[in-house]
């Protein structure tokens, strides 16, 4: 290793050291997305504000995810901080379904004069053709993957079909973009709900997007905003304080609530009454403990053979927990995995979950003759079926893992010494940071280490092995077979952790593999 970390991590991103000084270069608020602007923003927001001026009436149309309680909420205190109220709705997907549809447009003529969605609305062809027949105006904010032709939105703006950039972006993105053509000025809790939205809707972390995290982390302080203070267990904000506890928590709500309560959440983050956000706040953690409940598979009398190439489940499971049982399966078998629940209709909805190198939709597209409906990307989509084709689209599924068997995909790496773990080099690698979609965090691997070397936790289970008294290697869980080695390779990154005031490097491991002797 002649090469200095940096350098080495300069090759694993593929870049030269005037493009990790630009990505490390300081961003703002003010700077984050130059130049970027959406085509026809001033129509979008002269639209809006013709319906403010005459006094209209405001609806705006959320989802149940992250994305879209970030997006609605967002709007909801745009037009508050204009002195002006609306209206919110977030669909319950077990009521209404995702986006906006024929029952609520029907509700909304003569009541609305603009409907605005966010988070979906490019595809709703039929309901807002159907607003714009009757005299209700609509604005569509939305990221979602568009059609050759756009509905009949009196204006739209999304990150790439209205050419903001090439980067695809969320629907909360697309909001809060909008609400700094709409105030003339950029708020900041507006881009601190914007960026958490880039998190848990997975989106690249590239370019924008990239941007407006650096922005927001490097200027968010602690407790500055109560909702989200809460949600973050009062931690500073990172990719990893959203993904691990603040967008779970959210979600939980969309899961598992059952009627029109959910909306709630909105007020949640757009309320300026610390009492209700609290109180509401308790109602967050409740449901969020209930959906690790009910994401446990030992929480249920499951029927499947282990010995199978794939995992076919049928049940009465709660439709917003079966992506999360199917993924719980999935981790613990390393084994395709799809979770079936009966729907409204009687149909059977399914959430699949595949280790990489299985293709999920190519499996679903190979039955597509079974399916009612289906969708996704390889590591993860949904289909619905009917009842009676459930047993014949069991077998095919197995069949296609069968047929295609997992195969490892192999990862770059960085060999890194292990004099190099350091606090020196951990802040170094954090350099590169926010990591996330499209933006991985390196794997780091400590090459040849003497197995005998390593300690054990009390029941044996873990790997906790100190190297004085600022420097762990940790394995939780760690598979048996390491102990068939003399010597392996440890694949895994470099964590900051503290214990008792006190500060310590942590290699945290997440794979390995045999060293020759």
């Amino acid at each position: 290793m002649n090469k200095s970390l940096l350098e080495r991590l300069l090759e694993y991103y593929d870049i030269d050291y005037s493009k990790y000084l630009e990505l490390t270069s300081p961003k703002s608020l003010s700077n984050f997305a130059s130049g970027h602007k959406f085509d026809d923003i001033d129509k979008a927001v002269k639209l809006v504000k013709d319906v403010v001026k005459n006094n209209g009436k405001i609806i705006i149309y959320g989802d149940y995810d992250c994305d879209g309680v970030m997006g609605a909420s967002i709007l909801k205190k745009m037009f508050q901080l204009d002195n002006y109220v609306v209206d919110h709705y977030l669909p319950n997907r077990y009521l209404d379904g995702y986006g906006l549809n024929m029952a609520h447009a029907k509700e909304y003529v003569g009541k609305y004069d603009l409907v605005i969605t966010v988070d979906n609305g490019i595809s709703a062809f039929e309901p807002i053709e159907y607003l714009h027949n009757n005299g209700v105006k609509v604005l569509v904010l939305d990221h979602h993957q568009a059609q050759d032709t756009l509905p009949l939105a009196d204006a739209i703006c999304h990150p790439t079909v209205t050419h903001f950039g090439e980067t695809a972006s969320s629907g909360a993105f697309t909001a809060f973009i909008y609400s700094i053509s709409y105030l003339g000025y950029i708020d900041k809790y507006l881009a601190t709900l914007a960026g958490i939205s880039l998190i848990s809707d997975m989106m690249p972390l590239l370019d924008y997007n990239r941007n407006l995290l650096r922005a927001i982390f490097i200027d968010y302080k602690v407790d500055e905003f109560l909702p989200i203070s809460l949600l973050a267990d009062h931690e500073a904000l990172d990719e990893n304080v959203i993904g691990m506890k603040i967008a779970p928590r959210v979600n939980s709500i969309g899961r598992l609530t059952s009627d029109t309560s959910i909306n709630k959440i909105v007020d949640f983050f757009t309320s300026d009454d610390e009492s209700f956000i609290l109180s509401y706040y308790s109602y967050i953690l409740e449901m969020n403990e209930s959906r690790k409940e009910l994401s446990k598979p030992e929480q249920y009398d499951l029927s499947y053979n282990k010995n199978d190439e794939a995992i076919v489940i049928s049940g009465d499971f709660k439709e917003g927990i079966i992506g999360l049982l199917a993924n719980s399966l999935m981790n613990k078998y390393h084994k395709p995995t799809i979770v079936f629940t009966k729907a409204e209709d009687g149909s059977l909805k399914g959430s699949a979950r595949a280790p990489e190198g299985f293709n999920v939709v190519e499996a679903f597209t190979n039955s597509s003759d079974l399916l009612l409906a289906f969708g996704g990307h390889a590591g993860a989509g949904g289909c619905s079926i009917s009842k009676d084709n459930f047993e014949e689209f069991k077998a095919r599924f197995i069949n296609e893992a069968k047929l295609h068997p997992i195969v490892k995909v192999e990862h770059p790496y960085i060999d890194i010494g292990m004099n190099e773990l350091s606090f020196e080099n951990y802040y170094l690698i954090q350099s590169f940071s926010p990591f996330g979609e499209s933006w991985p965090s390196p794997i780091l691997r400590l090459r040849h280490i003497k197995v005998s070397n390593l300690l054990y936790s009390r029941d044996g289970k873990h790997i906790i092995t100190s190297l004085g008294q600022s420097l762990k290697i940790v394995y939780f869980s760690y598979p048996p077979e390491l102990k068939n080695s003399s010597y392996v390779n440890l694949y895994g990154s470099l964590n900051l952790k503290s214990y008792n005031g006190k500060s310590y490097v942590e290699f945290s491991c997440k794979d390995f593999d045999s060293a020759l002797d």
